[in-house]
């Protein structure tokens, strides 16, 4: 297994709350693009159709990652975007113009070489779009393995690799 410590990365933009964050298993982690696209629909400036809201929130958290809001209304739907045929619960709220999109998703488990094991997990999603770009992050303990995984477009084009909270941006590093 592959391992990358984003801990340069994490002291130049002095977003992290852990010193080291591990890369394990990219195979697994880059099957979640094809969530992202589903998620990109859904990251739009009014919440999503049927949205139901929750209040105003700060800093909520999916997973470990703490959503960088302060005080920003805070809305959960139910959405398919993982390709099964139940859809699964996720948050949406805009702030300062940048939109966010997480929820806890479904993944199937494969080895290194992307074979799937049929052991199933869970991780945890999280979107983030603005005027400049986008990211998303996914992040597991599930399947043996920890991943913390991502891609970032601030315009320059598309980074994937270890991602992090730059201010209230994702900003990925990549693993090569």
């Amino acid at each position: 297994m592959r391992s990358l410590s984003i801990l340069p990365f994490c002291l130049a933009f002095a977003a992290c709350s852990a010193p080291t964050v591990n890369v394990q298993n990219n195979n697994a982690a880059q099957q979640e693009k094809s969530t992202a696209n589903m998620v990109k629909s859904l990251a739009t400036s009014t919440p999503p159709a049927g949205a139901k809201s929750m209040g105003m929130q700060t800093n909520p958290r999916a997973g470990n990652s703490t959503i960088p809001i302060s005080n920003a209304e805070v809305y959960v739907f139910t959405a398919n975007i993982d390709d099964d045929s139940s859809g699964e619960t996720l948050y949406w709220a805009i702030e300062d113009e940048v939109i966010y999109v997480w929820g806890t998703i479904d993944i199937d488990c494969i080895t290194d070489d992307g074979v799937e094991t049929g052991e199933t997990g869970v991780a945890h999603f999280i979107y983030e779009a603005d005027e400049l770009g986008y990211g998303w992050m996914v992040a597991t303990d599930s399947c043996g393995y920890s991943t913390l995984y991502g891609c970032s477009d601030e315009g320059d084009g598309e980074v994937c690799g270890g991602c992090d909270w730059a201010e209230d941006f994702i900003v990925c590093v990549s693993e090569e």
